[in-house]
């Protein structure tokens, strides 16, 4: 690189600067870009292919031919970021459109981060940290060096952009904002460096001559820096992507599209949009085919669930329906799955499910509240363990969810939440155990395997009564490794479980192995087998789809050998022995396709 850096002492610390600078640059760069496009692709399949692109741009930096000079590479470096909000939102939405799950996020990284990792690195690859002298430079390092030096910038950025996913203040910080302040400030060093070095780059004779002339030269680079802030502060808006922001002040309702956003907020698991597919000007109610009237709850690029809405909103007898916080009425569930696990109310297998005396529940896993909502109204006192606080509120503000205070409402991983519970020893009174405890944990495509072993199955039993019911939900193929390691695993730490898919009608044997089914298991510590009575009146809660729901309960079963197959210890999963991720990753691919098939894509584009 051809950049008369100082000799000696302060030449290694200038050295280490900018390295250290660049570094910064690209984990948040990493970070920012991945964050900006799992709305669209979700984190499965973004990414799938993500290290190999950016492994072939570091390649790319420390193996190219050409000669690198400074200025216009730092000129390149603001370019591109200057157009990396636009280009990152607008090549995601073209290349989603293919519903193509690998190639579409493949070619996206290859457009849009590639580039910019490219040209960073270069600043990185191109530094030789012993040398003491500028003529040194005008060589290129050893490829060697400069393979090394791009590894290094991988591995710190990758490292470094996982710890920026953990500051909260950047969930009010738009992807915008951070890619046009990278510009701003790239390009401000541009031009400071052109003041400096001029338009020739390679090192100069101090001349006289020169030596007189630095004084004007230097004089006009205040006005330059100036004028350039001030073209890039009118340009931002112009440069920003068509990403509503977050958090969403006020409702927007799309200006082609009958599409509300009601509310979209950057949180601890991604992305929380809640939305409004609103009714066409042509509808007068009653059900129909269409994906409207219907508000949903959405995490990146996985639904939490939803519920019917305007002239889709239907109830027994014509009861009052739920209404929401703000008094809008709600209608049925858009998911039989969470209806499907208000069966624990219906197992008749012990004292407690004969009587009826169902007192406390836990849910694990909020969504949109539909459980835990029915849970309530059925006069069970239900206590919440979520980890996303921007779920609960959506759940609280847009889905009739009531009100949980300090005790019943807990905002943390299940996993810190159980082992704590069980350390103590339900000794407290308000560790008193739990009648249900419904654990529904899916999103994205996947599970978070770390709930799913049997130390964490160990520590949520000491939680739940001697005589109550396990709720465990699951989406994935019938007949799949993924579900011989759940189902076995719940076997081996409960000993007494069933399985029931949300399907409507039978479900093709055909199918078992390639269709995407919610299953819900219930598990058992009591020693007689699992029954469950028929459902009555008073179970449906004025709802349709309870009403079909529970009354088709038993039709519904699978049976568990073919869930667990041939027993194997293999497929138990422990802290030290779990496979279920990465078992998961092709399930994320599928998912994505299936989501793309529920809602049109301009849902998915609009948040």
């Amino acid at each position: 690189m051809s950049l008369a850096w100082p000799v000696g002492a302060p030449g290694v610390v200038c050295r280490i600067g900018v390295a250290c600078s660049v570094l910064v640059a690209l984990s948040l760069v990493l970070f920012v870009y991945e964050r900006a496009l799992i709305p669209l692709y979700g984190s499965g399949p973004t990414t799938y292919t993500l290290n190999s692109a950016v492994v072939s741009a570091t390649l790319v930096a420390a193996a190219h031919p050409f000669k690198v000079s400074y200025t216009p590479t730092l000129l390149v470096a603001g370019s591109l970021f200057s157009a990396a909000p636009l280009a990152t939102y607008w090549v995601a939405v073209w290349t989603a459109r293919w519903a193509r799950p690998i190639l579409g996020p493949l070619v996206t990284h290859f457009v849009v981060l590639a580039p910019l990792f490219s040209v960073l690195t270069t600043f990185v690859t191109e530094i030789n940290f012993e040398s003491s002298s500028p003529q040194t430079l005008q060589l290129r390092n050893p490829i060697g060096y400069r393979l090394l030096a791009g590894l290094a910038c991988f591995i710190g950025a990758v490292g470094l952009s996982r710890v920026w996913a953990t500051v909260s203040y950047l969930n009010n910080v738009s992807e915008s904002q951070i890619f046009l302040g990278l510009a701003v400030a790239t390009l401000n060093i541009c031009v400071v460096a052109f003041q400096v070095r001029g338009p020739d780059t390679a090192p100069q004779k101090k001349t006289a001559k020169k030596t007189a002339k630095a004084p004007s030269s230097f004089l006009m680079g205040p006005p330059l820096v100036l004028a350039l802030n001030l073209l890039w502060w009118n340009a931002r808006q112009w440069l920003a992507s068509p990403v509503l922001p977050h958090p969403l002040s006020q409702p927007y309702t799309h200006p082609s599209f009958p599409l509300r956003i009601l509310s979209s907020v950057q949180s601890t698991t991604g992305l929380i949009v809640v939305g409004e597919a609103l009714p066409p000007p042509s509808y007068r109610g009653g059900p129909d085919s269409e994906m409207h009237s219907l508000r949903y709850l959405r995490a990146s690029h996985s639904l939490l669930g939803g519920v019917w809405m305007d002239g889709k909103i239907a109830t027994l007898d014509n009861a009052p329906p739920l209404v929401d916080s703000y008094g809008t009425a709600l209608g049925d569930s858009i998911y039989g799955t969470f209806v499907l696990q208000e069966a624990s109310r219906l197992v008749n297998s012990s004292a407690n499910g004969a009587s009826g005396n169902w007192e406390r529940a836990l849910v694990i896993g909020l969504g949109a509240g539909v459980s835990a909502t029915a849970f309530h109204r059925h006069g069970i006192a239900t206590t919440i363990v979520e980890i996303d606080p921007a779920v609960y509120e959506a759940a609280h503000r847009f889905f009739g969810l009531p009100e949980h205070g300090p005790g019943n409402l807990f905002l943390e991983d299940a996993r810190a939440w159980a082992a704590r519970r069980s350390a103590s020893g339900g000794t407290r009174n308000q560790d008193a155990p739990f009648d249900i405890i419904v654990h529904d944990c899916f999103s994205g495509g996947g599970v978070p395997e770390h709930i799913f072993t049997v130390e964490f199955w160990h520590d949520l039993k000491t939680a739940l009564h001697p005589e109550g019911v396990m709720v465990v939900n699951f989406a994935g193929m019938i007949i799949s490794d993924a579900s011989r390691m759940i189902s076995q695993t719940l076997a081996k730490s409960f000993g007494n479980c069933r399985a029931f898919h949300d399907s409507q009608g039978i479900i093709p044997e055909a199918d078992y192995s390639t269709e995407f089914i919610n299953l819900v298991f219930f598990c058992s510590l009591h020693s007689s087998p699992l029954t469950f009575r028929k459902a009555r009146r008073s179970d449906y809660l004025d709802s349709y789809l309870r009403e079909y729901v529970l009354g088709t309960l038993l039709a519904r079963e699978v049976a568990f050998e073919l869930l667990t197959g041939e027993l194997d210890d293999r497929f138990i999963l422990t802290d030290a022995h779990n496979p279920l991720g990465k078992l998961q990753d092709g399930q994320g691919h599928h998912h994505w396709s299936m989501m793309r098939q529920v809602l049109p894509d301009i849902f998915w584009e609009t948040y």
